[in-house]
This record gives structure tokens, C-alpha cells and sequence, in this order.
């Protein structure tokens, strides 16, 4: 199952389908995986990857462990299966990545980090050697906090947190790794309500360039702790774990309508204005989705409020549409249930099957990229993104559109109070197509220029800003694009902090 295919489920089932899972009770297909035929050439000697093997206390995958190799290699995204490293390290600790990170440096290769793999552009996969800190993935929780391991995933966080009756704000894609999330900023479905995910961080345990731990916060190493509030992933070290404040649970009511096509200016004008008039306890979607045969819109909110509290304004709006829904809906159900959709009787099932025993998700062949809107879109802009999208169609280009109310807690931080700049947007846009698995990578590409397009589409009515989370290798000076005001900050913390450049990676940060 794939983001073309969540509309038709429940909103409860959102979270598991949002980002190319499957909810079949069976486990999802391995496609085209097979044993290592391409020649990957080592450029160390068979006794150099020994040592390092016999140094850690995870374990050290080659190419020719054939066994674990051929699925240890993959990212979600199958553009970058071409991709060889010359080893995954799984480590079990903080040492083993200080070891690793030594051993890279000694040899001069390069080095990327990785947790859920999902990086757009291919960042938690190389050439060199890729740490992979899936192990270091304990989490536990106090009163107040909640410590969590950089190798856990958002659904096995969920699952743990909820079960005492607490959470953190999450992103919508359970098999995403705690650490990318966190480290670009986060969005989610509580985002208005308790913010983004990095503006609950207290504290960040990280391994710098230097082979040192250094723990973060607002008191010590203050301004890599800033950094790390939305700075992106890969950029300043190799994060271990991460400790958030926690919020206390509650039902979730979740609203949905679905409209005809023809209505999607009705709509989005409508829907655009809700930041100014819900309470922060509402968040919300409008999905324009034409990525099946029949073309329509879809729009939801997810209410930490209660019913009753929250039914008016949901009501208020629908009445503010010139136009009847085809369905509206409404369900309450508990934190845990919404947040795990299917996969609430078993979080396992929310891993990639290609990284977990049990795990029933698919990986993904896709192109995206994101805008983010600071005002509301005039009736005119509106109307350009409509008539482009039915352009997109004759050209048979199928695809959707996540546009996420922004603002609420998330508005209140200053842009340059941490490193995710994008506070003063009241909208942010995904534009998305998932394709076939078997999609050749020239398919990929074309399908990620027509994506791209849509930011010049925009361009007139969008802040210009990027979402560091939806890296895109098309964007124009995409530093710029993700960061905006805070880039310079940024170089100078990793001109501190990684001087000589050790964790480089496509659209990463440069020293100042």
C-alpha cells in the first residue's frame, strides 16, 4: 500500500499508510532482492575489515555476507539501490560508533549515519561505510521525560509511550526512524497542539566528528543543541539518543469529508483560513488526490479537545464550503489507537519488512517536494495550482498534494529560536507520487522534475522555504530553501563542531 492508497481507509489507519506501508496481514513482499551480482571492490583488505569486525560489539555487514547484505544495503526509496557500501556497521553502543567513526577517518572513507533510512535523496546510504544505529533503540520513561534511542522507530515510540499513558508530538510515517525526524524538525498530527517534535527535546546525547559524546541542551554545547532542533539530519555527528518532555494522552477525534474535484477552489479557500480560526487543540489536511482514476478532495482534522468542544468548529467549516461532501465522518478513539492505526494490535508491523522479522511495510519508489505558504493563497493561486493539476493529468502525471495546517504551538517559537526557521508559515505543502516498485530510476527522476515543478507553479504565493525532512535534489540553492536565516548559524556550529567536513552528504552543511 502506498500514499495513493490511504484515502480509501479509515483516518484511524492514517499513520501506517502515510508513507508507503501495507496493512495486509501478510507479510510484505521482498521485490527485488537478490544476492550481491554487481561487483562491490573493497578498498580495504580483508584483515583491515576484521579488525574493525572484531572491535565492535554490533556487528559489521560485508558484501559478501550474502545472508544479510542484499536487504542490509537497502533504503526505503528504491532510486538509490544502485548504491554499494563497502559496509554497514549495526552498533550496539555509543563506542561502537566512536569506533567506526575511527576507523572511517583512519581510512578515509566516507561515512553516512542511518536509523529508518528514508532520506529522499539517498542520504542514509553510501559509497563508504554506513553506520546504523537501528540497535541503540531502548527507550524509558520518568515522570516527566521520556530517553530514547537513536535506532527506534516512530512506531515502536509510540508504542512504548502510550502504553503509560504518554507520548511525544510524532510524524505520520511509523517507520521512520526517531532520529531524522527529530533532527529536521518534525511534523505531526499534535504538531499545533504540543509543536513540533524537536521542540520537545531536553537533551541530545551526540558523537561528534572528533570521536567525542558530548550531551546537549539548553545549558551545555547550547548551540549544537540548537542546531540539532532542526538542522537536519547527518549534518553535526552521529546522534545516540535523545530525551523529550513528554505530554499526557487523550482521545482523538478525527473528522473527515471528501468533495468532488470540481470544488477544490471552494475548498482550499475555506480550509486555508482554519489557522486563524481553530484552537490549537485542532490540526488539519487538505488532500487534493488525483493519483487513481477519479480525482478528488479529501480533508481531515485530528482534535486533542473533546467532541463536543471540537464538533462546532468542524461543523463551521464544512458550512463555510459552497459545496456537499460526498461523505463526512467523524470517530473518537484513543491516543494510542489513532496513532498506530492497523498496527495497534503490533507495532512490528509498522517496520519495513526489509528491515525487521514481521515487519508487513513496503518500501517505496516516489518524488516529492515541499513549499510552505506564509500567507493565504489568493483566489488567482488557487486557481493556477487547479488548472495545473488537471494539466499534470491529461499528461497522465498522477500524483497528490499534503498541504498541514501549520501555526499553534509551532508559531510560537521565533524563527531563529531554533534551527527549523519555517515558523511563521500557516500552511506546508507535500507534493508526492508514489510509483511501481519496479520503477526504473529514469521514471523516478522524471517524476521528481514534474514535482519540482510544482514549487515554480507556486513560486508567486509560497515563502520560497523547503521542508529539510523532503529534501529535493532539484531545488534552487536548497540551503537557502531549508534554513533561510539560520544558514549561517548553522555553518558557523558545524565549522565548530565538524571542521574538517567528516559527515558530508548531498544538499548537507558546510563548514562557515
Amino acid at each position: 500500500m502506498d500514499r495513493r492508497q490511504f484515502m480509501g481507509f479509515s483516518a484511524a489507519s492514517f499513520f501506517l499508510t502515510a508513507c508507503g506501508g501495507s496493512s495486509n496481514s501478510k507479510q510484505a513482499p521482498v521485490i527485488g532482492i537478490q544476492p550481491v551480482t554487481p561487483p562491490v571492490e573493497s578498498v580495504l583488505t580483508k584483515s583491515q575489515w576484521e579488525e574493525l569486525k572484531s572491535s565492535l560489539d554490533g556487528q559489521l555487514i560485508l558484501p559478501t555476507d550474502n545472508s544479510t547484505y542484499p536487504t542490509a544495503r537497502l533504503v526505503f526509496n528504491t532510486r538509490y539501490d544502485h548504491i554499494y557500501p563497502q559496509a554497514i556497521a549495526r552498533c550496539a553502543n555509543e563506542q561502537d560508533v566512536i569506533t567506526a567513526l575511527s576507523f572511517t577517518k583512519q581510512h578515509s572513507m566516507h561515512v553516512t549515519s542511518r536509523c529508518g533510512s528514508h532520506s529522499y535523496i539517498g542520504n542514509s546510504t553510501t559509497q563508504g561505510l554506513v553506520i546504523d544505529v537501528t540497535p541503540m533503540d531502548s527507550i524509558s520513561i520518568t515522570a516527566n521525560t521520556a530517553t530514547i534511542g537513536a535506532g527506534a522507530r516512530l512506531a515502536d515510540v509510540c508504542d512504548k509511550l502510550t502504553e503509560n499513558n504518554v507520548a511525544v508530538a510524532l510524524g505520520s510515517c511509523l517507520s521512520v526512524g526517531i532520529a531524522g525526524l527529530t533532527l529536521g524538525g518534525g511534523f505531526g498530527v499534535v504538531g499545533r497542539a504540543y509543536g513540533l517534535t524537536c521542540d520537545s527535546l531536553v537533551a541530545v546525547d551526540i558523537i561528534s566528528a572528533q570521536g567525542e559524546k558530548l550531551t546537549c541542551d539548553k545549558n551545555q554545547h547550547s548551540d549544537l543543541f540548537w542546531a540539532l532542533r532542526g538542522g537536519g539530519g547527518g549534518n553535526f555527528g552521529v546522534v545516540t539518543s535523545f530525551t523529550f518532555k513528554t505530554h499526557a494522552t487523550s482521545d482523538i477525534t478525527v473528522f473527515e469529508a471528501n468533495f468532488s474535484f470540481a470544488d477544490f477552489e471552494k475548498v482550499m479557500a475555506s480550509w486555508q483560513a482554519l489557522p486563524d480560526l481553530w484552537p490549537d487543540e485542532m490540526w488539519g489536511q487538505f488532500l487534493p488526490d488525483w493519483s487513481n482514476a477519479t480525482s478528488r478532495v479529501n480533508v481531515r482534522a485530528f482534535c486533542v479537545n473533546s467532541a463536543t468542544d471540537a464538533t462546532p468548529y468542524w461543523q463551521d467549516f464544512m458550512h463555510s464550503i459552497d459545496a456537499t461532501p460526498s461523505s463526512n465522518t467523524v470517530t473518537t478513539a484513543p491516543y494510542r489507537d489513532v496513532m498506530l492505526g492497523t498496527c495497534s494490535a503490533s507495532a512490528t508491523a509498522c517496520h519495513l519488512a526489509t528491515q525487521f522479522e514481521g515487519g508487513r511495510m513496503s518500501r517505496s519508489a516516489f518524488a516529492a517536494s515541499s513549499d510552505f505558504f506564509d500567507k493565504e493563497i489568493p483566489p488567482a493561486g488557487i486557481n493556477t495550482l487547479k488548472e495545473y493539476i488537471e494539466k499534470s493529468i491529461l499528461e497522465g502525471n498522477r500524483g497528490m498534494i499534503i498541504f498541514n495546517l501549520m501555526g499553534g504551538k509551532i508559531s510560537q517559537f521565533e524563527p531563529n529560536e531554533t534551527a527549523f526557521v519555517h515558523r511563521n508559515a500557516r500552511v506546508s505543502a507535500e507534493y508526492y507520487t508514489a510509483l511501481p516498485l519496479s520503477a526504473s530510476d529514469n521514471t523516478i527522476d522524471a517524476a521528481q522534475k514534474w514535482e519540482n515543478s510544482f514549487r515554480q507553479i507556486m513560486s508567486p504565493w509560497s515563502s520560497g522555504g523547503a521542508y529539510v525532512n523532503y529534501l529535493d535534489p532539484l531545488i534552487n540553492d536548497p540551503q537557502s530553501a531549508y534554513f533561510g536565516e539560520n544558514l549561517l548559524k548553522l555553518k558557523q556550529v558545524k565549522l565548530q563542531y565538524d571542521p574538517n567536513w567528516l559527515f558530508k552528504s548531498s544538499q548537507g552543511i558546510a563548514p562557515a
